[in-house]
């Protein structure tokens, strides 16, 4: 039980990370712009970012349970 709550801590931890880093890297990419120069709400970016926080959150809980398990067998 202990393996999970570590992992589930982990994964939190990088899925905030992550969705910041790809939030921010996204509106350098594609600006929320229009052509008249109006800013609007970057909807696609807030999706892209967490779409692709969320993949990194699940591998981060696999990779993370896989490595614990590694060391109590240890």
């Amino acid at each position: 039980m202990k393996i999970y709550l570590i992992s589930v801590l982990i994964s939190i931890v990088m899925m905030i990370l992550s969705a910041v880093a790809i939030y921010n890297i996204a509106d350098y990419l594609d600006p929320p712009v229009t052509d008249d120069g109006h800013p609007y709400m970057p909807t696609e970016n807030i999706a892209k970012s967490i779409i692709g926080s969320l993949i990194i959150t699940a591998s981060t809980f696999i990779a993370a349970v896989k490595v614990q398990r590694e060391r109590q067998k240890r």
